[in-house]
């Protein structure tokens, strides 16, 4: 079951949805830093296998990754050149010291960890400016379904658990709020999915926000 929910979440919408995915999420955080030039240090929390923070490097070079999971590393990938970037955390409490990045980005992460959310957005903020959260935002029992099964098909066969809920608009203001975070841009809609699934899933199931750290928020 798990190879085929595997093989099912690749060969349906997952090459589609990194390419658009990583685009957006470079955009923003290209828009934080004007200068061309400068190199942007991110850290990628909940990274899987990279390939979100891998796709947006190759199109934004300027973009340098860190990247952290639950996991730990397999012995036969210690040394390689790729995941010399990967560090493994516990879940809570990210082992980086105050501002170490510029950029702290949670691709579709923090639903799987509700209702502590707000503790790893604090976490974020301590050890960044900004935070970038792709996430997805539920209208109903419908909707709630309708993300559980596409949670299913795309985390299950990885050994992810499917949350119970995922965040609604006044949520996830609670969960900025008690980070210490501000809602600087929200992007209530992202249209990710390739036809026909576009289709049958509303871009308003998708979200991007970034996050900066309030001006009384010291670190």
């Amino acid at each position: 079951m798990q190879r085929f929910l595997v093989g099912l979440h690749r060969a349906s919408a997952h090459s589609n949805r990194i390419g658009k995915l990583s685009t957006a999420i470079g955009g923003c955080i290209q828009e934080l830093f004007p200068c061309p030039d400068k190199v942007i240090t991110a850290l990628d929390v909940g990274c899987g296998d990279m390939t979100v923070a891998e796709t947006i490097s190759s199109d934004n070079p300027t973009i340098q990754w860190a990247c952290t999971d639950i996991h730990e590393l397999p012995p036969h990938l210690h040394g390689t050149e790729k995941w010399k970037k990967y560090r493994k955390f516990d879940g809570s409490k990210l082992p980086f010291d105050n501002a170490s990045f510029d950029v702290v980005l949670f691709s579709d992460v923090l639903h799987h960890c509700l209702p502590a959310s707000s503790d790893l957005l604090r976490e974020a903020g301590r050890v960044a400016r900004f935070v970038v959260v792709k996430d997805h935002f539920e209208k109903g029992l419908f909707s709630r379904a309708t993300l559980r099964l596409l949670d299913f098909i795309g985390n299950y066969g990885y050994g992810v658990s499917v949350p119970e809920c995922y965040f609604d608009e006044l949520s996830f203001q609670a969960s900025a709020d008690a980070a210490g975070l501000r809602i600087m841009k929200m992007i209530d809609h992202l249209p990710i999915y390739p036809f026909p699934l576009s289709m049958v899933l509303p871009q308003t199931l998708q979200f991007l926000a970034v996050l900066e750290r309030a001006a009384h928020e010291n670190v």
